[in-house]
């Protein structure tokens, strides 16, 4: 009987060492998006940018829901949206922290469909901000934080944004 419970105790302490040896869940590191959206915009200069807080149930919310439907009603850890107030100006800020991936890829979904509304000719779009929408708006992702941009220096602020997670 001794021999059976110190083989068996033997298999498990084996067994607990070989599992520390496994593959472990990177945990995703944590960024703060407000002290982001703050650096980008000091070092890239955007005209008129003013935040949409989805906190402020009037005016963040009617901003938000104008310009992103379906993102004041999710469920986010993190928002900082950065509108301009000049519609031709150009230069827009959209950075969020989703709770799960499914969440980021509806996030992600709502800002490519802001780059598609503000692409396309038609009512309230100006030919040159059609063109710059086109040019310079882009999408970045990772884990469960999304930004969406749209700058002459896109590339530039994309690639700092993905510098925060290295």
């Amino acid at each position: 009987m001794k021999k059976i419970v110190s083989l068996c105790t033997a298999a498990v302490l084996c067994l607990s060492l070989l599992s520390a040896c496994g593959p472990k869940q990177a945990e995703e590191k944590q960024v703060d998006l407000a002290a982001f959206a703050q650096t980008v915009q000091q070092s890239h200069e955007f005209a008129s940018l003013e935040r949409a807080d989805p906190a402020d149930q009037e005016l963040g919310a009617i901003m938000l829901e104008n310009n992103y439907p379906g993102l004041k009603d999710m469920d986010l850890e993190q928002v900082e949206v950065y509108l301009a107030m000049v519609s031709f100006s150009g230069g827009e800020l959209a950075l969020v922290q989703a709770k799960s991936p499914e969440d980021a890829a509806k996030v992600k979904e709502i800002f490519q469909a802001r780059i598609d509304t503000k692409s396309t000719d038609g009512p309230g779009n100006y030919p040159e901000e059609v063109e710059m929408w086109k040019r310079a708006a882009k999408v970045a992702e990772n884990g469960s934080y999304v930004m969406l941009v749209n700058h002459e220096d896109s590339q530039a602020i994309v690639d700092e944004f993905n510098a925060l997670f290295k």
